[in-house]
């Protein structure tokens, strides 16, 4: 039996693909918001029989075409991954993306899941919001727009996303371990959070399931932390190969990084970063289906076929 109707927002992207399919697989009904008929991923999204609407940029004021008054559950991946602006009209363009949520699901009501990121975090160690990246601000900002508009809303701040169909960081250093290409990461003692694609649609379902729509905003991660070192580690056993790390002192790989202007690398792959997801843990009894070393061995998996090695 079918269940209720879901929207996703951002369904053709790496985090919307994957939780097409998981909301599917258990019996929703799925609206998949993209936006033109020349995204990436359509088809498969049509494979599985996912209504698809198109609505144009949400990073542009518009009104959709289609009205989605019986809508009872939103789910918003839709984003930017890297946002590397300081300019204030470029800002504020990014910003219409949840203005332009509220403007067409006008129903107060609605159980609405809204992704943010982690890296939020650094507004709590910074009283002023003007010190804080653009990224964050944007961010934030977002989050304050679907907290003040809806009552049933849950903002989910998830670490490093990983998976099949990753990209990023995350894709060139498995590249970079696959065909041994020497790392500079001995002895590096950094610890870093992550959360496996499935585990993150896992607690998405759960809240849907649940109507966990607490009003509240928490973040999410895999329970281990791990350091890039063991990380490379990890994905060498899965990719049955020998990973080659080289020691290399921390502030040397800090001028190299900076040097070349890779310093939103050394961000994301070196320096420490720490989540906790007791609070989500502790509301809503989830419990994450995959562990860390299972997740790294499903990419691997998919790395391998993908690129046919």
């Amino acid at each position: 039996m079918i269940k209720d109707k879901i929207v996703v927002l951002g369904a053709n992207g790496f985090l919307g693909i994957h939780l097409c399919n998981t909301i599917i697989k258990n019996n929703y009904e799925v609206i998949a918001l993209v936006r033109n008929k020349k995204s990436k991923n359509l088809h498969k999204l049509n494979k599985k029989g996912i209504t698809v609407d198109f609505i144009g940029d949400l990073f542009e004021k518009k009104i959709f075409k289609k009205k989605y008054s019986d809508i009872k559950f939103l789910v918003n991946v839709a984003a930017l991954a890297h946002i590397n602006i300081e300019n204030k009209k470029k800002i504020n363009r990014l910003n219409n993306l949840e203005k332009n949520i509220i403007k067409n699901f006008k129903n107060k009501s609605l159980n609405i899941i809204h992704i943010s990121s982690s890296k939020v975090i650094e507004s709590e160690e910074k009283s002023n919001t003007k010190d804080l990246k653009a990224y964050v601000r944007v961010k934030l900002n977002g989050e304050n727009v679907i907290s003040n508009y809806y009552k049933n809303y849950t903002i989910l701040r998830p670490a490093l996303v990983y998976g099949p169909e990753v990209k990023a960081n995350f894709l060139s250093l498995i590249k970079a371990i696959y065909y041994n290409i020497p790392l500079p990461f001995k002895f590096l003692n950094n610890k870093r959070s992550y959360i496996y694609v499935e585990n993150l649609t896992s607690a998405m379902l759960h809240i849907i399931k649940n109507r966990h729509f607490y009003g509240k905003t928490y973040y999410l991660c895999d329970i281990d932390n791990l350091s890039t070192s063991k990380l490379a580690q990890i994905i060498a056993k899965h990719l049955s190969k020998r990973v080659r790390l080289f020691y290399m002192p921390y502030n040397l790989i800090k001028v190299i990084f900076t040097l070349f202007r890779k310093t939103d690398i050394l961000n994301k792959v070196i320096e420490d970063f720490i989540i906790d997801n007791k609070e989500f843990i502790k509301d809503t009894n989830w419990k994450s289906p995959y562990s860390l070393d299972q997740g790294i061995k499903k990419t691997c998996i998919w790395y391998k076929r993908r690129f046919k090695l």
